[in-house]
């Protein structure tokens, strides 16, 4: 199967999307492939962008998967950033361009995300409260929301709401007629020290605070000090962010069932790519600092219940701005709704 045209038309007037490179591919199908059995009656397409040749693997056509080909050149592939990071990492930013008339509305999602549950359906109709994007926190801020990030000391902002780039919900209309591409190309041309983090450095300078944040539960941001306060959330969405991605999990320090949901994937659409998923779920290993995670845990079960409680469901949604009124620590804990095992007496 090779790439549509994205004018030919789509069935639907939501959908969610990808950006890749070649070598991403195959994790973005991944993600794809998940969504899809996750939404047997959904009402929105998935389409994977790139500007190389991508090919579909035969046994993922039931999927509905669109290979969507982006017309050549990249405006962010000279500076520093770029090259240093790839202008593949951009991408996100040139697909609500290319998709203007065709979707009112687009969840873009990085190949690095493990869907885990359904609710896209739901997500891509929410009120965005009038803004462009909706997002989550990046994880600097979800125990300490003041925290002033790097891009804002380079610039001498003062702190400000700063989301994770990895699953943006865009208003498609509003993205181009507020020039948000435009804005993120003068960011890049004004202050290059302050792009960081290449395009999530961009879209939050651009936006600064002017954005809708979501539950953490649509891109839950698995690390050291987050992995257990997931099994309370149940996220929709977990993402792996940083070096260590299922698939190349050498030391095993990822939950097993990651692993084994990768390899069975791999072995059923690629079987004759030994280098994919290639690591045994089988194997065992250790967290790496374990004693650490748990102090850290137990140390800010207050600031996360805080962080928490400000969504009443998964389909929440504050303006980015908005500072929420929180209980006392000692009981904030007792506030925070999750499921509770009855005791046995």
């Amino acid at each position: 199967m090779t790439q549509h045209d994205i004018r030919q038309g789509v069935p639907h007037d939501t959908a969610v999307v990808m950006a890749c490179d070649a070598n991403y591919a195959p994790y973005a199908f991944f993600m794809a492939e998940q969504i899809a059995l996750l939404h047997p009656d959904r009402t929105f397409d998935i389409c994977v962008f790139s500007q190389d040749d991508l090919v579909l693997p035969p046994g993922l056509l039931g999927t509905g998967l669109k290979l969507m080909k982006l017309p050549p050149g990249n405006p962010f592939r000279t500076g520093t950033q770029a090259d240093r990071h790839g202008a593949a990492a951009y991408l996100r930013l040139l697909i609500p361009g290319a998709v203007a008339g065709c979707y009112r509305r687009i969840l873009y999602l990085d190949s690095d995300i493990v869907p885990m549950s359904a609710g896209i359906d739901q997500l891509l109709d929410i009120d965005l409260l009038g803004a462009v994007i909706g997002a989550v926190r990046d994880n600097v801020q979800w125990r300490t929301p003041r925290r002033r990030v790097p891009e804002n000391r380079a610039l001498g902002r003062p702190a400000s709401p700063y989301f994770n780039s990895g699953m943006l919900l865009i208003d498609v209309d509003r993205y181009q007629s507020e020039r948000i591409l435009g804005r993120c190309l003068q960011v890049l041309a004004r202050s290059p020290e302050a792009v960081l983090r290449h395009d999530q450095s961009l879209l939050n300078l651009a936006l600064d605070g002017d954005w809708t944040e979501l539950s953490p539960v649509w891109n839950w941001q698995y690390t050291w000090s987050s992995r257990f306060f997931a099994d309370l959330v149940e996220p929709k969405l977990v993402h792996f962010i940083g070096p260590n991605k299922p698939w190349r999990d050498t030391a095993c320090t990822l939950p097993p069932r990651f692993r084994r949901t990768y390899r069975m994937f791999a072995q059923r659409h690629y079987p004759a790519r030994a280098d994919l998923a290639a690591i045994d779920p089988a194997r065992r290993g250790w967290p790496p600092k374990l004693a650490r995670a748990y102090l850290k845990h137990l140390l800010s079960i207050g600031a996360m219940t805080d962080y928490l409680n400000r969504f009443d469901t998964d389909f929440s949604c504050r303006p980015a701005t908005w500072t929420p009124t929180v209980a006392p620590r000692r009981r904030v804990a007792a506030n925070f709704n999750m499921c509770r095992v009855p005791d046995d007496s």
